[in-house]
């Protein structure tokens, strides 16, 4: 397989220029676009081809089903939870036209741990997001207290054996991108064994 450069060049560019957009509005990609985002993701390193996830799709009026979960778990955290913080939770749906929850499926495999079969599942989502950002939409990967609630994975269908590791939201940016704050290669890369 020959590579462009110049593409090469202009995907690396585009990678530095991602950022997460918190404020999310209509519309989502359509669905052509969603399919070939989806299958692309799907390029993500898997150790054994085991496939260690699944996602589900969220969007339009199923997201207030989502949001009575997400009230429900608070419900179960505390009966006296205030009708304040319920539609607040509920609202949290509503954050983007599509949500992507993303799950970690393990396969029972010697080879390969758990955390390795997690860590393929989240290049799904990452991929999603990056492939998002590079059609001109927009995405933030959120987890917080709904990412492991009992009760939002049993609302989910998300088996005991699985875990959510994600929940992507993905629309238009509201607001124009944020400006990126530098980030030093020194900070996080280093040369082993390094120098005397």
């Amino acid at each position: 397989m020959e590579f462009n450069k110049q593409s090469g060049e202009e995907f690396v560019a585009l990678m530095g220029q991602r950022r997460s957009h918190p404020r999310l509005e209509e519309p989502a990609p359509d669905e052509a676009l969603l399919h070939k985002i989806f299958t692309a993701s799907l390029r993500t390193p898997d150790h054994m081809h085991l496939r260690p996830w699944r996602f589900l799709t969220i969007a339009g009026s199923d997201r207030q089903l989502l949001g009575d979960l997400f009230a429900k778990d608070l419900i179960s955290k505390n009966p006296e939870t205030d009708s304040t913080a319920l539609d607040a939770a509920v609202n949290k749906a509503f954050r983007a036209p599509l949500i992507v929850v993303g799950v970690a499926s393990y396969k029972d495999n010697d080879r390969v741990p758990k955390i390795e079969q997690a860590v393929a599942a989240a290049g799904v989502l990452q991929n999603m997001g990056m492939a998002v950002y590079a059609s001109g939409f927009g995405a933030v990967w959120r987890t917080g207290p709904y990412a492991s609630s009992a009760v939002v994975k049993e609302g989910l269908g998300v088996k005991n054996h699985e875990e959510i590791i994600g929940y992507l939201y993905v629309g238009t940016p509201s607001k124009g991108d944020r400006p990126l704050k530098p980030i030093s290669t020194e900070d996080f890369f280093s040369p082993w064994p390094g120098k005397e």
